[in-house]
């Protein structure tokens, strides 16, 4: 039979261990909310704005936004055709290499070219300058054809008395130029700057009388002494090839050794 002092014991007890117990619990749930926990608890935070970052957006289909992605792309097309404007791609082909080699080394007689054999015409010819035709060659702003300074002064200056020589910002001298068809122009042969030998007043007629372009066409230029009249005249014959733009680096050192 249990005593009424046991009977107390026993409560004591009870009471004790649910003591215990609750302060289990409470220390449980201080450790559970303690920072550690919430630093570990990051990635995961983390990683679910990642999975919402990278989850695909639903495209509006009403006609407003319809509108405005229309009118972005038109946008970005725009900026994509300013970027390349301009740009013009060089020709470097083998093809485009071969061919104007072949041109190059060819010296064609220039009156058989020209004038039709009429050898009274010219009393001395000078070796030929050979160029490719520039944008600014044939452009409205510039109306002169740039000749290669060096070229000219090997070539064509010694056929000049010293009085004929152009001088810096003088007006220059006249010249007949006679085209592929033996069609004679007057024009002025003169310096641009210190030393920048042109032909001008009247290039941009030569032009288009013979409807010149840019990069496709390539001139072959003589300057003789007319044999009457003793002037300085230019002789000019044209080639076109199917060339697409500017000569690459490559086929220019190649055609045009010493092209200034």
């Amino acid at each position: 039979m249990v005593t009424s002092n046991e009977e107390t014991t026993s409560v004591v007890i009870a009471q004790e261990d649910r003591e215990a117990a609750e302060t289990l619990i409470k220390l449980s749930q201080d450790t559970r909310y303690q920072p550690v926990e919430e630093e570990d608890a990051a990635p995961s935070s983390t990683l679910s704005l990642q999975q919402v970052s990278k989850a695909p957006q639903k495209s509006c289909s009403c006609e407003k936004c319809k509108a405005k992605e229309k009118q972005h792309s038109k946008k970005d097309d725009k900026i994509s055709m300013e970027s390349t404007k301009g740009k013009t791609e060089v020709d470097d082909t083998d093809e485009t290499l071969m061919i104007l080699q072949e041109w190059s080394h060819t010296n064609p007689d220039p009156v058989k070219k020209l004038f039709n054999g009429a050898a009274d015409v010219a009393e001395l010819f000078s070796e030929p300058i050979k160029k490719q035709l520039t944008m600014s060659d044939v452009e409205n702003g510039q109306c002169r054809l740039m000749l290669g300074k060096q070229q000219v002064q090997k070539k064509m200056l010694p056929l000049l008395e010293h009085s004929e020589i152009p001088q810096g910002k003088t007006e220059g001298l006249d010249v007949s130029v006679y085209g592929p068809n033996g069609e004679v122009q007057t024009m002025k042969f003169k310096m641009w700057g210190e030393d920048t030998p042109v032909l001008t007043s009247g290039w941009k007629d030569f032009v288009d009388e013979y409807k010149l372009e840019k990069h496709r066409d390539f001139l072959t230029i003589w300057m003789f002494r007319h044999r009457v009249t003793r002037g300085i005249c230019f002789a000019i014959d044209s080639t076109r090839f199917s060339v697409t733009g500017p000569l690459s680096s490559r086929i220019s050192k190649s055609v045009f050794p010493n092209p200034n």
